[in-house]
């Protein structure tokens, strides 16, 4: 299994220098490790000790990003392993140490070139012209969605044992973070929609030969969207997998901090907040091999075998139980406060909001298991970080002889 570490926190507490260390810190262990940089502008290249970053004089030079976004590491073929050459166990290091940068508008200026041909199509059948991808302009949200791809890329191939992220600051990385989810709704309510529509117009286009069926490529892009957000989400919450939260001193930083284990746990993200809760300050920013290589060591000194990655551990997500004549609903959502709560139910979905000062709000719908869609909502509550909602079965929904035995539905939940 793929090892994810998200490494995110406020601007300036040394985020990129942390996943840096970690990714040094898991190679050194053995293991195959991709250090990708979601919001890097060369920092990482810096970091590592590039061309005109003063280092100790082992410290390997990083050339230029290339055209593939890798960069190269110059491992100083055909010098000793002393005086100015590679020591071996650095060597082994950087064996097993893959750096990548992810270009946001590389990336977004190819999507928009796709987005236009998905266009074409459509756009010929009706007698219009198709627009260029420069005049499609930016699409808010298609870099996160871009670098999420990569990321679930990464993890997926197998080529690496371990992925580490360098992401962008926390209120960012949130809101990255929350696009699976928000997608995933959306299409929950465009493909009935769509579906419908296509099953009655499908004898009408039947009859027009050679007219292309606008709602077939619909359907066949809902289907190939779902597919890759089930993707995505994959990726952040297999057992796996962890958000690793820099913290910072700074007081105006504090509300985020706290309210972020809530916000992730909201999305079914584990947070691992513990961590990198006591990291070792040092007097000067740690930059090169050599002092990252020393950075990471005491950050994970505690760790069991000085091991970086997350242990395994399923990740927050809701749960179904009896309770007396009803059922409960439970959510995990650690820390959370009752004034930041939001809670309605909507047709088949129970909508949670959370909202943080200066924050936008996050909102997670919930898919509700059948049995409860055949309830009503009689109370909620939180206990011991938990959002408890207590459902009565609604009597104009269910039969009546399920209204006096109902644990083999709550056993089978989508019966």
């Amino acid at each position: 299994m793929t090892r994810l570490l998200f490494l995110t926190g406020p601007g300036g507490a040394g985020t990129t220098t942390l996943a840096a260390a970690t990714a040094l810190r898991a190679a050194a262990g053995g293991h195959r490790v991709l250090l990708l940089g979601v919001a890097d502008a060369g920092e990482l290249a810096a970091v590592l000790g590039a061309s005109g970053v003063s280092g100790d004089g082992n410290v390997l030079d990083i050339d230029d990003i290339d055209d593939d976004l890798d960069l190269d590491l110059d491992l100083g073929q055909g010098q000793g392993d002393g005086g100015g050459g590679v020591p071996a166990a650095r060597r082994a290091t950087l064996a097993n140490l893959t750096v990548r940068r992810f270009d946001p508008a590389a990336a977004t200026e190819t999507a928009l070139v796709d987005i236009a041909k998905l266009l074409s199509g459509p756009l010929a059948a009706a007698g219009l012209s198709a627009p260029d991808a420069t005049e499609l302009g930016p699409v808010p949200g298609l870099p996160d969605i871009l670098a999420l791809r990569e990321i679930a890329t990464a993890v997926a191939s197998e080529q690496w044992d371990t992925v580490v992220v360098d992401g962008p600051p926390l209120k960012a990385a949130l809101a990255m973070l929350a696009w699976p989810e928000t997608a995933a709704a959306a299409l929950r309510r465009v493909r009935p929609i769509e579906g419908q529509a296509a099953r009655a117009l499908r004898p009408l286009l039947a009859g027009l030969v050679g007219l292309p069926s606008p709602f077939t490529m619909v359907t066949q892009w809902t289907d190939d969207a779902a597919a890759e957000i089930a993707a995505v989400r994959m990726a952040l919450v297999h057992p796996g997998s962890v958000v690793r939260i820099v913290g910072s001193s700074s007081a105006a930083a504090q509300p985020l901090l706290q309210a972020t284990p809530t916000l992730l746990a909201l999305h079914g993200l584990r947070a691992d907040t513990g961590t990198l809760a006591d990291v070792p300050r040092v007097p000067e920013e740690p930059l090169g091999l050599a002092a990252l290589e020393a950075f990471g060591e005491a950050v994970y000194a505690g760790s069991e075998d000085g091991d970086p990655g997350p242990g395994l551990a399923d990740p927050p997500e809701p749960a179904m139980l009896t309770d007396g004549d009803g059922y409960r609903y439970d959510l995990p959502l650690p820390g959370v406060e009752r004034d930041q709560l939001g809670l309605v139910r909507s047709g088949d979905e129970l909508v949670v909001s959370i909202e943080v000062p200066g924050v936008a709000a996050h909102r997670r719908a919930f898919p509700l298991p059948a049995a409860l869609r055949r309830c009503r909502i009689a109370s909620a509550r939180i206990t011991d970080g938990v959002l408890r909602v207590g459902f009565k079965p609604d009597e104009s929904l269910w039969p009546e002889r399920f209204l006096t035995d109902h644990s083999e539905d709550t056993q089978n939940g989508d019966r």
